[in-house]
C-alpha cells in the first residue's frame, strides 16, 4: 500500500511538471529554476553552520566542566610588569623633551612666499632668546 502511495505521488508529480512546463514562459521558468538552484546550494552552508554551532556548544560544556572543578571562577594570574605602579602606570616620569630648535639649524621653505634667509623669521620670538 505504501509503494503505491509512492509511485502515485511520483506520477502525479511528474505529470504536474510537464503540464506546468509546457505552458509556462521561459521567463517563468528560469526564475523557478534560479530559486531551486539557490535552495540547493544554501544547504551545505546550513549542514556546515550546524556542525560549527554544535561543536562550539560541546567546547562550552566541556569548558563549563572544567570550571565546575576549580570552583565558581577559574584561576586569574596577575602578572605586574617592572617599573609600573600596580595601575600599568609607569612609576618615573617619562624624560623631557629636548629644548627648541636652534634658529638657523633648518630651512623651512612656504609655498607661495619669497624665499627667506633666516629661519628665524618663522619661529616664536621666545626661541630666538637661546
Amino acid at each position: 500500500m505504501k509503494k503505491f502511495f509512492v509511485i502515485v505521488s511520483v506520477a502525479f508529480s511528474v505529470t504536474l511538471a510537464v503540464i506546468i512546463g509546457y505552458r509556462i514562459s521561459a521567463d517563468a521558468m528560469a526564475v523557478i529554476i534560479g530559486i531551486v538552484c539557490g535552495v540547493l546550494a544554501s544547504i551545505p552552508t546550513t549542514v556546515l553552520m550546524v556542525w560549527m554551532v554544535r561543536q562550539r556548544d560541546r567546547q562550552y560544556e566541556l569548558q563549563a566542566g572544567q570550571a565546575a572543578r576549580f570552583g565558581q571562577y577559574p584561576p586569574v594570574v596577575v602578572v605586574n610588569g617592572q617599573g609600573t605602579n600596580g595601575y600599568g602606570m609607569p612609576s618615573a616620569p617619562p624624560p623631557l623633551l629636548a629644548g627648541p630648535p636652534s634658529p638657523g639649524s633648518r630651512d623651512f621653505k612656504v609655498i607661495g612666499q619669497e624665499n627667506t634667509d633666516s629661519v628665524g623669521d618663522f619661529l616664536p620670538a621666545f626661541w630666538d632668546q637661546g
